[in-house]
C-alpha cells in the first residue's frame, strides 16, 4: 500500500495546515471545510493528515452513499441466516478515532451532510430503525472539500462546519517550483520520500499527542472569553455556535503551542477560520457610490430619455442604488415550469424477484401497520412463520420512492448602466427580493447572476434561498456595458453541470432589453423556459425587451404590471 504524502512536506498553506491540526486535536470543533478550485491538491492535503498517525483510520464517504451505509442499519444477512436482530456498523463506526473524509461535500445530499455534522459535534451515533435501537461512540475528525465552481453549500449547512479554510492559489515562482519538485520526488520513490520527512513527522506527532493529552487543562481567562464574545458580535453571527467553536479552537491552538492558557494571539490565529464563513455584512448604512454619495436617477439630468442612455453610460463609474418596493410575479409565472406530479412518490420497475407486497402489507397480528413486518417476512420459516413448504423463504419486491426533484429559480439580472435610467434597477431589486422570499418559503434553490460593468458575477450561488437577501441587493453595483452573451454562456454551463442536471429550473431574465443581438440565438433559450421581466423605465421606450421575448419564445412581463406588496 502506497504511503500518503507527508504532512510536513506541504508547501505554504499555513492556515489550512493549522486548521487540520486543530480538528485532529479536538474533533468536537465540528469539522473542517476546505474550499478551493480543482487541481489545488485539497484531497492530497487531507490524506496527508493520516501520515501523522498510521494507526488512525481514514474513511471516505462516497457521493453515492445511502443513509444506512453511513449510520449503519439492521443486519439483514444475520436475520435471514440466524434469525438474529443485530446492528451492522456503518462508516461512522469505522471512522471512530480516525478521520472521516467527504470529497465534494457540496454535491452530497443535504440530509447526509446534516447527519455527519450531527455525529461530529456530538461524538456519538444513534440509530433507530427497522425495529432496532443502537448507539455507539463516533469521535472522528470530519473534513469536507468542495470546489465553489460546482455550487455552494446552503448557509445552514455551512454554519455547522466548525472551521472553514480557503486553499491558497497564488504562489511565488519559487513556491511553484518547490511544489512540483516535491510531488515528482514523492511519485518516484514514495517510501524514500516519506523517510526523508520521518523526523519532522515524528516531532509534529509528538506535539499533537501533547496537545491532546493536556487539552482539558487549558484555561480560557474571563478577559479572553469577553474578547471572543466581542469578536462574534462584531461579525454579526447568528446564534452561539461561533462563540463555542472559537473557545474550543483557541484552546486547541494554545495546546498545540504547548501552553495551558489562551491568549489574544490564539484568537487572532483562529478567528478567520471560525468567523469568515459566518460573518454577516452590515446593512445599517445606506449604500453609496465610491465617491461617498448615494446615487439617485431622478437627480441626474441623464437617464431620463431613451436616446441619452446609450451615449456615454459605459464610461461612467459603477454605482449602487436603493431597492424599490417588493413586486410579486403572478402565480402562473412563478415556478410553473415544474412538472405535474413532481415530488409524488411512485414505484419504479423492480429489480428484485419475489411476490409483491405493498407498504400496507400486514399480517394478522400486525393489521393496520403502514410498513412491512420485516422480521416475520425475512426471517427463517422455522422461527417466524410457516409458509407451506419447510425451509421456504419469501423474497420481497420493494417500492422505490421517486427522488423528489429539486427546483431552482435562476435569475439573470441586468446591472448595466442603461438600467439606471428611470429607476429600472431599483424596481428589479424589488422583484428579486420578493422572488427570493417566495423561493425561501417553498424551500427551493435560488441562484442570481448579474451582468454589467462588462463582466459577469455570481451574486448568489445555487443554494437554498437565504432568509433575507437585502445585504446582497445593497452590494450590487451598476454601470458599464452589457455582456449578456457571457451571462447566458455562464448560465448554460452551470445548468449542464452534473450537480444541476436533475433540477427543475425556472429562469428569469430581468433586463431593459438593450442586449447584444447575438443573444437571440443562444442555446439557453432553446433548452429552457424563460420569463422575461422588462425593467425599461425611461420616458422614451424602445420596446426591445418585448421584441426579444417574442423572438426567443419567453413569457413577457413588464415590471409596472407586477403587483406592489
Amino acid at each position: 500500500m502506497q504511503p500518503n504524502f507527508p504532512f510536513t512536506a506541504i508547501v505554504a498553506q499555513d492556515r489550512l495546515k493549522t486548521a487540520l491540526q486543530l480538528i485532529s486535536i479536538d474533533p468536537r470543533i465540528g469539522g473542517l471545510l476546505l474550499s478551493g478550485p480543482r487541481g489545488s491538491a485539497k484531497s492530497t492535503m487531507v490524506r496527508s493528515l493520516a501520515s501523522l498517525n498510521h494507526e488512525q483510520s481514514f474513511i471516505t464517504v462516497p457521493l453515492g452513499a445511502s443513509e444506512e451505509m453511513v449510520t449503519g442499519s439492521f443486519d439483514l444477512e444475520k436475520a435471514l441466516n440466524d434469525g438474529e436482530v443485530s446492528f451492522r456498523p456503518g462508516l461512522l463506526a469505522r471512522a471512530n478515532g480516525g478521520i472521516l473524509y467527504v470529497d465534494e461535500v457540496n454535491l452530497l445530499a443535504d440530509n447526509l451532510v446534516d447527519l455527519l455534522l450531527d455525529a461530529a459535534a456530538s461524538g456519538f451515533n444513534l440509530v433507530e430503525r427497522d425495529g432496532i435501537s443502537h448507539q455507539h461512540e463516533a469521535v472522528f475528525s470530519l473534513v469536507g472539500t468542495m470546489n465553489p465552481d460546482e455550487g455552494e453549500l446552503r448557509p445552514q449547512l455551512l454554519d455547522r462546519f466548525g472551521l472553514m479554510a480557503r486553499v491558497e492559489t497564488e504562489f511565488s515562482i519559487e513556491q511553484r517550483q518547490q511544489v512540483v519538485q516535491q510531488r515528482l520526488a514523492f511519485d518516484r520513490d514514495p517510501a524514500g520520500f516519506v523517510d526523508l520527512h520521518r523526523q519532522a513527522l515524528g516531532q509534529l506527532q509528538a506535539r499533537l499527542d501533547w496537545a491532546r493529552l493536556h487539552l482539558s487543562e487549558v484555561i480560557v481567562p474571563p478577559s479572553i472569553s469577553e474578547q471572543i464574545a466581542q469578536r462574534c458580535a462584531e461579525a454579526r453571527v447568528e446564534g452561539f455556535r461561533a462563540d463555542i467553536i472559537m473557545h474550543r479552537s483557541s484552546s486547541a491552538y494554545a495546546a498545540l503551542s504547548q501552553r495551558l492558557e489562551v491568549s489574544s494571539a490564539d484568537l487572532d490565529e483562529v478567528e478567520a477560520l471560525v468567523l469568515d464563513h459566518r460573518r454577516q455584512q452590515s446593512s445599517q448604512n445606506p449604500p453609496t457610490s465610491s465617491s461617498g454619495s448615494s446615487y439617485s436617477a431622478d437627480s441626474s439630468g441623464q437617464g431620463q430619455e431613451g436616446s441619452s442612455i446609450q451615449g456615454s453610460w459605459g464610461a461612467m463609474e459603477s454605482v449602487t442604488t436603493k431597492t424599490a418596493e417588493s413586486r410579486a410575479l403572478p402565480v402562473n409565472h412563478f415556478g410553473d415550469s415544474l412538472k405535474a406530479g413532481a415530488g409524488r412518490e411512485s414505484s419504479f420497475t423492480t429489480r428484485r424477484r419475489g411476490k409483491f407486497f405493498s407498504p400496507a402489507y400486514a399480517s394478522a397480528k400486525s393489521a393496520g401497520r403502514s410498513k412491512i413486518d420485516w422480521f416475520r417476512t425475512l426471517g427463517p420459516v422455522n422461527k417466524f412463520r410457516k409458509l407451506g413448504q419447510a425451509g421456504k423463504r419469501r423474497c420481497l419486491q420493494y417500492l422505490y420512492p421517486r427522488l423528489r426533484c429539486r427546483e431552482l429559480n435562476l435569475v439573470l439580472l441586468d446591472v448595466s448602466a442603461s438600467t439606471l435610467g428611470g429607476q429600472g434597477l431599483d424596481q428589479a431589486k424589488g422583484v428579486l427580493k420578493e422572488l427570493s422570499r417566495q423561493t425561501y418559503l417553498k424551500r427551493q434553490l435560488l441562484s442570481v447572476i448579474t451582468f454589467g460593468n462588462d463582466r459577469v458575477s455570481t451574486l448568489i450561488h445555487p443554494q437554498r434561498a437565504p432568509k433575507n437577501i437585502q445585504d446582497k441587493l445593497d452590494s450590487i453595483r451598476a454601470g458599464g456595458g452589457t455582456p449578456v452573451v457571457k451571462a447566458l454562456d455562464y448560465a448554460y454551463n452551470l445548468l449542464n453541470r452534473q450537480a444541476y442536471q436533475q433540477l427543475d429550473c425556472s429562469i428569469f431574465l430581468v433586463t431593459d432589453g438593450r442586449l447584444d443581438p447575438l443573444a437571440k440565438t443562444h442555446d439557453l433559450f432553446a433548452d429552457h423556459c424563460f420569463t422575461l421581466v422588462d425593467i425599461e423605465s425611461s420616458r422614451v421606450k424602445l420596446g426591445l425587451a418585448h421584441q426579444l421575448a417574442n423572438v426567443v419564445g419567453a413569457r413577457y412581463l413588464h415590471v409596472s404590471e407586477l403587483a406592489l406588496l
